[in-house]
C-alpha cells in the first residue's frame, strides 16, 4: 500500500479569500447581486435584530 507524507511545510495566503470576495463584488456575481437587494438586507436586519419578543423566547427556552 502506498502512502504519502503530509509533513511538507507550506504557507497559506490569507489574501486569497479577500481577493476572491473583491473579485465577486467587482464582477457582480449572482450571489452578491441577490444579497444586495433591499429585501435581502431587510431580511438580514430582521434576523439579526434582538427584539423583546425574541429575548423572551430565548429566556423561556434556556431559562436565563
Amino acid at each position: 500500500m502506498a502512502t504519502e507524507s503530509f509533513s511538507r511545510t507550506f504557507t497559506v495566503n490569507p489574501d486569497w479569500g479577500i481577493k476572491n470576495l473583491e473579485k465577486a463584488i467587482d464582477n457582480g456575481s449572482p450571489t452578491v447581486k441577490r444579497l444586495s437587494t433591499p429585501e435581502a438586507k431587510a431580511k438580514f436586519k430582521e434576523a439579526t435584530t434582538m427584539t423583546p419578543e425574541k429575548a423572551a423566547r430565548l429566556k423561556a427556552r434556556y431559562g436565563k
